[in-house]
């Protein structure tokens, strides 16, 4: 979808990595930024006055556990160790594979209302919260690795080959 911001700040990076604010507008072509000015030169299918608010792009947040939504705040003053032995690792054991899809939407739902629009995800029952993530059409990469509690080589190589067919907005990566 093409969508045309106008009355708006766009907050630029440049290539000194410094920051600079311009006012105009800022067309999107398909999820892309591809200009900004008076975007003459784009057909628009949607437009969205800015109101004068900054536009940035969209925060990135590089290590999750999306399904973990239920276990916020839940007994998040004991130390490490013995919050994960004792609260998060027991109550994981009662979730079952539809668990983790609904409870990784109400994840991206929160990343959402916080500014967030892409992650890297790294959890346990993936084929099950991977469905979520193409439903919502949330932008994400999926990550595991070999240690003593996760899959096996040949479950890694299954999920990239399944995972990075699956949707343009999601991938897998060995991490």
């Amino acid at each position: 979808m093409n969508i045309r911001f106008y009355h708006a700040k766009i907050l630029l990076t440049k290539k000194d990595h410094t920051f600079e604010v311009t006012e105009g507008e800022l067309w999107v072509r398909g999820g892309w930024w591809c200009n900004i000015g008076d975007g003459t030169d784009v057909a628009s299918v949607c437009g969205i006055d800015g109101k004068g608010n900054l536009l940035i792009p969209g925060f990135k947040n590089a290590h999750t556990h999306t399904p973990m939504t239920f276990l916020r705040s839940f007994a998040d003053d004991l130390p490490l160790q013995e919050w994960l032995q004792q609260k998060v690792f027991p109550n994981e054991e009662k979730l079952k594979g539809e668990d983790t899809y609904y409870l990784a939407i109400l994840g991206i739902m929160e990343y959402l209302t916080s500014g967030i629009t892409s992650n890297f995800d790294m959890y346990i029952m993936q084929k099950y919260h991977i469905k979520a993530y193409v439903d919502t059409g949330f932008r994400t990469v999926f990550t595991s690795g070999l240690n003593n509690f996760t899959d096996s080589l040949e479950v890694l190589e299954e999920n990239y080959l399944k995972i990075n067919a699956m949707s343009d907005l999601t991938s897998y990566v060995p991490g």
